[in-house]
């Protein structure tokens, strides 16, 4: 697992999460984090979650996002990201 950190829920429990990635999006003051526990959903796929990254203290804290409209941008924005995996990259070679 590279990009491990260690975050704290809004309960204040410690987990270890794998970062999958960090963006933020238009028109919110936040920052996301797309992460992963690595618990296999199914052979090929582990569960995926978001939330709002907050750093308080030195110490990462997620949030739920609770607003319906912040939801669906940054469900947007992941998709655009997704995108972005997917396309591929030219090399320059």
């Amino acid at each position: 697992m590279d990009n491990i950190i260690n975050v704290f829920d809004e309960k204040g429990i410690m987990h270890k999460v794998e970062v999958l990635d960090i963006f933020n999006v238009e028109g919110y003051d936040n920052e996301y984090i797309l992460y992963t526990n690595n618990k296999e959903i199914d052979k090929d796929n582990v569960e995926v979650f978001v939330s709002i990254l907050k750093e308080v203290n030195d110490n990462y804290i997620l949030q739920s996002i609770e607003d319906e409209k912040e939801w669906s941008v940054v469900q947007k924005a992941i998709q655009e990201l997704d995108e972005l995996d997917e396309t591929p990259q030219e090399t320059g070679e």
